[in-house]
């Protein structure tokens, strides 16, 4: 005959063992997570590094076909320099059409930006250039939630090319 012992058993687990397990539950997620945006990190330059090179000949074919651009950069808070050659590498003079133009495509509507946590496309007088975040300047933002096309931009009548 027992004495004094229980025989009962127990279902569940104990608040302690639920706080542990969650503590180390939370603890796994947060190293996934930090592997995970490195990656990213990483592939977000590369698109940006893209987008660059993709502007940067444009730029050598249109000075090929055209004039070189040479305009001096400006810097304000809208981007204008970089947005005016982006319109001159979209435009296809109906009159005097020259070959390979537009030289970017037309539906490609950037915006400006001088947010230190944006890549940005940056004008330098006669090529654009990279900044990445943390880095101080306006240029074009390089978008990658939404899509930067849209309705093609409208010229006006005698519309004046960027550096011409």
């Amino acid at each position: 005959m027992k004495t004094g012992t229980s025989s009962t058993t127990r279902r569940g687990m104990s608040l302690v063992e639920l706080l542990i397990s969650i503590s180390i539950v939370a603890i796994l997620l947060k190293v996934a997570l930090t592997s995970f945006t490195s990656y990213f990190g990483a592939s977000q330059d590369t698109v940006a590094s893209s987008l660059l090179e993709t502007v940067n000949t444009a730029v050598h074919r249109f000075n090929e076909c055209n004039y070189e651009l040479n305009v001096p950069p400006v810097s304000d808070i809208y981007a204008t320099t970089e947005l005016a050659i982006i319109r001159t590498l979209q435009y296809r003079n109906p009159l005097n059409p020259k070959v390979g133009s537009p030289y970017i495509n037309k539906r490609w509507n950037p915006v400006a930006s001088s947010s230190t946590s944006d890549f940005r496309l940056q004008w330098k007088g006669t090529l654009f250039i990279l900044l990445a975040p943390a880095t101080e300047g306006t240029g074009l933002k390089v978008d990658f939630k939404t899509a930067v096309m849209g309705t093609p931009y409208t010229y006006t009548q005698g519309y004046t090319m960027a550096g011409s």
